[in-house]
């Protein structure tokens, strides 16, 4: 199985996952090797961060911050997420939230729910890629466990509205500055920047909110660790655990 040279040419979703579910239980190593198969010079698997090395080594993708989703063809978005084990090492669960696609609060304030939102045009699908973050291997050893696609649909929408909503609140009342990860449930923002908001000087960490003249941070919508936890037990269809889902 050779990588996607094309992104364009895969028609459909059943040919992208076909392609994809090569990457389960593959290692870093071994993909990087595939990748160089097509590009000797590809350092992507050896320097920069892993989703960034198998979105654009493997699937030919660019980083980018644009609004629609990365296979904008087939409307998918594509995510590669650590797991890490439990100390007994016989479970897995999520090592970090997922941060989504950075929020434009003058733009976002226009919607009236999650279902009209930048969130859900960018997001509405996702190609989950999970891999096993060992802290005692090389990272050229980590497993890549999970492939699948996941989708924002009806049940969802409403697990996540009400933080949405929070979120829109405040934005409307021109609190955009003050909203906090503490207030939310499973869908919350995060920092998305390399500047320092506090810094008052500091122009690349701040954007304009509406209906108030105080600049809010630049932020991203998030899901944070346990709704990301979450969505792996259901697919699997695993409960969840102290420590995780039981491993196989």
């Amino acid at each position: 199985m050779s990588v996607i040279k094309d992104i364009i040419q895969i028609k459909t979703k059943e040919e992208l996952m076909e392609r994809a579910c090569w990457l389960r239980e593959k290692t870093l190593d071994a993909v990087d090797k595939a990748i160089k198969e097509n590009d000797e010079d590809s350092r992507v698997l050896t320097k920069g961060s892993v989703g960034h090395g198998i979105e654009k080594g493997f699937f030919g993708i660019n980083k980018n911050s644009d609004a629609n989703p990365d296979i904008e063809h087939l409307g998918i978005e594509i995510k590669t997420c650590p797991l890490k084990y439990n100390k007994d090492k016989n479970r897995l669960s999520i090592k970090e939230p997922l941060s989504l696609n950075i929020i434009n609060y003058i733009e976002e304030v226009n919607h009236q729910n999650l279902k009209e939102s930048s969130l859900y045009k960018k997001n509405k699908t996702i190609l989950f890629i999970f891999y096993i973050h060992d802290k005692n291997k090389k990272r050229s050893e980590y497993e890549i466990k999970y492939v699948f696609l996941w989708n924002i649909n009806d049940d969802i929408l409403k697990e996540l509205e009400p933080d949405y909503q929070l979120i829109l609140k405040k934005i409307r009342e021109g609190k955009a500055h003050e909203i906090h990860q503490s207030q939310h449930k499973f869908l919350t923002i995060c920092p998305k920047h390399n500047g320092k908001f506090h810094d008052p000087n500091c122009k690349r960490s701040k954007r304009k909110q509406p209906f108030s003249d105080v600049p809010a941070e630049i932020r991203a919508f998030r899901l944070k660790n346990k709704y990301m936890n979450l969505i792996v037990s259901r697919h699997l269809g695993k409960k969840l655990k102290q420590g995780g889902w039981d491993i196989d």
